[in-house]
Order: C-alpha cells, then structure tokens, then sequence
C-alpha cells in the first residue's frame, strides 16, 4: 500500500478506560484525508474520548491509533505537529492577549519565524476577532475565547483538525466563515473530526457521520445517503434517523 492510500487516521480496536471502567471498547475506524467526519450521539457516549485519543492526548490501554501508518503514540511528538485540537472548554493564559497567545501557539508548534504574523494576522481575521487582538483573553466572552481556540487549533498548518462542540456560542457571520474555511482545510487533503450535539450542523457541514453509544460505533453512514430516491434519510432526517438508531433495543452495529 503507497503512502497516497492510507488513510491519515487509522484505529484499530481500541478500549480505553477511567479507572476500571471501559469509556471507549473494540473500536476500529479509519478517516480519510479530505473528509468532514461528525461525531454524534448521547451524553456519555464516548466521544471526547475517542478524540483525545485519536488526537494522541489519551493512550488506549488496548488497540492502536496509526497516523499514515506510523503508531501515534511510539511518535507522539512528531505526530502532534500535524493536528489541531479544540476542547469543549478550552484554556487560556488570562493575562495574554489574543495575539500574544496566538503566538506562543505558534512557538509550541515550531512555527516558521518569518511565517509566524502572517499566520496570525489571517487566522485573527478567519475568526473576526483582528479588531480584538490587544484584548485579553480573560476579558473575551465565550463566543470569543471559542473563536481564538479555533484559530489557535489551525496555526501551524496541521494536517488533522479535532473540534470538541467548537461551533457552539459563535456568532452566526463568524460561524459561516469557519464552517467556510473548514470546507477549505478538508478540499486541500487535510481531515475534520467534529464532535456536537447539534445535528444540523454536522448535517450540512459533513460528508460522513459516525454514530456512538456505549463506546461503540454503532452506525456509519455517509450524507449521500441521506440525499435523492432510496437513501436512508429518505422521508425524513438525520436526526430522525440518529433517534431509531440509538432506540434500537437491539444495539446492533450498523456499520
């Protein structure tokens, strides 16, 4: 198999645990270069872990996570230099200001020093906040501190982008032009992996969804499915669709 045809992410049957107990058990997947992937499912089901984990944050206690073949974790940093990675509620230094984080951002991931304000000026103004650059982080209100996490999760040009409900509390303007640019990011060979509640985000935004529920992927399906005579979705949603699945009281894997 070249290089060309491996997928950027490959898990192979992973379980990973808090303690003695089993968050995240036998999942295997793969996600393809260009591609928009939406995680969903219920409160508890896994999703954040698997994230991390595929991200190289959390190690499986079983299983392996490959990157273009290479295991993730036995070449963590090197890995790390290719993804991007938004928490559900990300951190700041308070007393930094927007710039000022963006490029110690920078720094952490060995950013070329002449390409360094260039990145910064341009991701500032992917996600409206130029106007807010000399304002501190701990002053910038959610929808804000959710945008500066955005644009910090992109410098460095990574191959691989992670976003814990990074969409949440942004402004509609500034929503569309992310949601824009990720479009960009996937055409040019890079990969998304968003994780969110809403549905109708991943609906117009993804090209393919993965479906979990105790730690399992138990449905994935692509959203051409959902399009035309005869797909899946025919006749009503995805969210309708999602709601049979996880009422399945067979639990079956849909995959």
């Amino acid at each position: 198999m070249s290089r060309a045809d491996k997928p950027l992410i490959r898990i192979e049957d992973i379980e990973v645990s808090y303690g003695n107990s089993p968050v995240v058990s036998g999942l295997s997947t793969a996600i393809e270069a260009g591609t928009l992937v939406g995680l969903i499912g219920p409160n508890g089901a896994g999703k954040t872990t698997l994230m991390l984990s595929a991200a190289g944050q959390f190690r499986p206690v079983r299983g392996h996570v490959y990157f273009e073949g290479s295991d993730v974790y036995e070449h963590n940093r090197a890995f790390k230099k290719n993804v991007g990675y938004v928490h559900e509620d990300p951190f700041f230094y308070p007393y930094l200001t927007a710039e000022e984080f963006l490029r110690f951002v920078a720094e952490v991931k060995s950013v070329p020093e002449d390409d360094v304000e260039g990145q910064i000026h341009s991701l500032l103004k992917l996600v409206d906040l130029w106007e807010e650059r000399a304002k501190v982080t701990s002053a910038l209100s959610m929808g804000m501190r959710k945008k500066l996490a955005i644009a910090a999760a992109m410098a460095g040009k990574p191959r691989i982008l992670f976003l814990d409900e990074a969409l949440n509390g942004i402004d509609i303007e500034s929503s569309y032009r992310i949601k824009r640019s990720l479009r960009d990011f996937a055409a040019a060979g890079g990969a998304v992996i968003l994780s969110t509640h809403t549905l109708e985000v991943v609906e117009k935004l993804c090209d393919r969804y993965l479906l979990l529920k105790k730690g399992r992927i138990i449905a994935d399906l692509k959203a051409d499915e959902f399009t035309g005579q005869g797909g899946v979705g025919e006749g009503g949603s995805l969210e309708r669709h999602v709601i049979q699945v996880l009422s399945d009281p067979d639990d079956v894997d849909l995959r």
